[in-house]
């Protein structure tokens, strides 16, 4: 329970009650009965020409960043070299100016981080559900990393360690952004209907398992 905001589902359910045509099935439409056929089929996020772009656009960019850090760590290879101001924006800098120039415009953008204090992390409020679960992705390896390291660690990290951490996040949530385009192709083409039957099942499902999650944590704050 360290992932604040991570309600994905959350958003997909109020997406599923907004769900223009969502109300009456195409003619002929059993919803009932595909509902059933489909309820064990991989969800997708979202099904808009945004999803879409918003998709490409972030995974494009992983790619690009990952690259980016490992042609980096490549300069600091066997280096004790700990991680300092400087050295981040030297490495960073030329990144984000690459962002800039390279990513869609029409593509949303979104934040999220990892604080030391606590190894808790915060997603930007407004990220939609087809990036919220990935950036999740990417912060459960910077919460990893923070839950096996004492407090102030990072003033202590070797560049090569950072530099991989930063590798590896990316690689995770590049491996989420493509389970989530690959899901959008078979679920889209469902009836409107259908799918928001699904989304809100999906949705269930996860608060389900949400309070679940929160229970467990308070019940630990007592044993």
């Amino acid at each position: 329970m360290k992932s604040l905001n991570s309600a994905t589902f959350g958003v997909l359910l109020l997406t599923a009650l907004l769900w223009p045509l969502s109300s009456t099935a195409a003619e002929g439409v059993d919803v009932a009965a595909e509902v059933k056929k489909h309820v064990n089929d991989p969800v997708a996020c979202g099904c808009s020409l945004q999803d879409d772009i918003d998709l490409t656009n972030r995974i494009n960019m992983v790619m690009m960043i990952r690259s980016e850090f490992a042609a980096a760590k490549s300069k600091y290879a066997g280096s004790k070299q700990t991680v300092t101001p400087a050295i981040r924006d030297a490495v960073q800098k030329p990144i984000v100016q690459r962002i800039n120039n390279e990513k869609d415009k029409k593509a949303g953008d979104y934040s999220a981080v990892t604080y030391d204090f606590g190894c808790f992390t915060l997603i930007e409020s407004g990220a939609t559900p087809c990036l919220r679960g990935a950036l999740d992705d990417h912060e459960s390896v910077h919460r990893a990393a923070c839950d096996a390291h004492p407090l102030g660690w990072r003033f202590d990290q070797l560049v090569e360690d950072w530099l991989q951490e930063e590798m590896d996040a990316y690689e995770k949530e590049l491996e989420r952004l493509r389970e989530e385009e690959k899901k959008r192709h078979p679920f889209c083409s469902l009836d409107p209907s259908v799918k928001q039957a699904l989304w809100q099942n999906a949705a269930e499902k996860e608060r389900e398992k949400e309070a679940k999650e929160i229970l467990e944590w308070v019940s630990g704050l007592f044993n």
